[in-house]
């Protein structure tokens, strides 16, 4: 179905009935999909679970928001679209970018929330290096250079295809892949450190890694276990950042054991 939340029209899909359960899926404009990437899981959950999913703005069928937007406005983007569901405190599943939503909904709205499962959840930056120092002040002095040559009339439209040259060599494929209207956005995204939010997330939560996954290495799941009051970690040993898609049925039974055990949500 289609439900009008702060004027986007975004794809949402319920499936199943018993506690709530929401499905937050990765960062993947034009690639992410319910078909793909929520519904196998929500099919099988929905046994014993309301389970909803929705797409976030600029993902599948759902149009991109207006402007830049970081992890707060999506996840209060999120929060809104839970009041129109009448999702009171669903159990949070999440996968990447959608862990950067739950993390800052379980942070900031802890009476929303029940229990977490994140898997492959992004939002923690790597220490800085020397090697990526390096790399910031070549990328910085070589586009203040290109500025410089801009403003020679003779180089001034030449300067347009050395700046477009010059992202394009220094840029991740996630952010050459992402549409450019939500480019600003995922530069805001990935800028933002969420490690401060984690001693203030007391909720029981369930961590799904894959060993070999690229995109969200493990250390990043190993430092949500250690620093997340009520957490631990389970590791798919040879998968990678899609662990919890390639292994549907074995996560789905981890889901559904952890959130069928006694005790507070």
């Amino acid at each position: 179905m289609i439900l009008q939340v702060d004027g986007i029209d975004a794809r949402v899909e319920q499936l199943g009935a018993g506690e709530q359960v929401l499905l937050l899926h990765g960062w993947g404009p034009g690639v992410v999909s319910l078909e793909e990437h929520l519904l196998p899981l929500g099919h099988t959950l929905k046994r014993r679970y309301e389970v909803s999913m929705l797409e976030f703005p600029g993902h599948g069928n759902t149009p991109a928001q207006q402007g830049a937007w970081g992890v707060p406005d999506y996840a209060g983007w999120t929060l809104h679209a839970m009041d129109l569901l009448g999702l009171r405190r669903p159990h949070i599943v999440a996968h990447s970018f959608g862990g950067r939503v739950a993390l800052w909904l379980a942070a900031n709205h802890p009476d929303r929330v029940g229990r977490l499962v994140i898997t492959g959840g992004a939002g923690l930056r790597p220490k800085r290096t020397l090697q990526g120092v390096a790399r910031k002040y070549l990328y910085q002095t070589s586009r203040g250079l290109i500025r410089l040559a801009g403003r020679v009339p003779s180089l001034k439209e030449r300067s347009g295809c050395w700046q477009s040259a010059l992202r394009d060599a220094f840029s991740s494929a996630d952010y050459l892949a992402t549409p450019e209207g939500l480019r600003a956005s995922f530069s805001r995204i990935v800028a933002e450190d969420l490690r401060p939010l984690l001693p203030r997330i007391a909720h029981k939560t369930l961590l799904v890694w894959g060993e070999k996954d690229t995109a969200t290495p493990l250390w990043m799941g190993q430092a949500m276990a250690r620093e997340m009051p009520d957490a631990r970690l389970l590791v798919y040993q040879a998968d990678d950042h899609f662990a919890y898609k390639h292994q549907t049925a074995r996560f789905a039974t981890a889901v559904d054991a952890f959130l069928e055990e006694a005790g507070d949500r």
